[in-house]
C-alpha cells in the first residue's frame, strides 16, 4: 500500500508521458498518480506475496506481515 500521494501539477503536457522504471513500457501519468513510476503490471509484481502464519498456518497478506496474524494474534516479535 502506498502511503503518499503524487500531487504535482503539470506545467507542460510533455510531463504526462513517461516510461516504467522497471520494464520501460510507455506510461501516461495523471497529477494524482501513485504508482511510483511503475506500470500496472510491475506494480502488481512489487506487492509482497502472502505467507503462512508459523503458529496457525493461516495466510497473511504480504502488506500485513508486520502486523502479524489476524486469526491467532501471532506477532513476529512476540515469543
Amino acid at each position: 500500500m502506498l502511503l503518499f500521494s503524487d500531487s504535482r501539477n503539470f506545467d507542460a503536457a510533455d510531463e504526462r508521458y513517461a516510461r516504467c522504471l522497471y520494464c520501460g513500457k510507455d506510461l501516461v501519468l495523471l497529477p494524482d498518480d501513485r504508482r511510483g513510476g511503475k506500470c500496472f503490471d510491475c506494480l502488481s509484481l512489487s506487492v509482497a506475496a502472502p505467507v503462512a502464519c508459523p503458529s496457525c498456518g493461516a495466510m497473511i497478506p504480504g502488506e500485513e506481515r508486520a502486523f502479524g496474524c489476524a486469526s491467532c494474534r501471532w506477532y513476529p516479535l512476540r515469543d
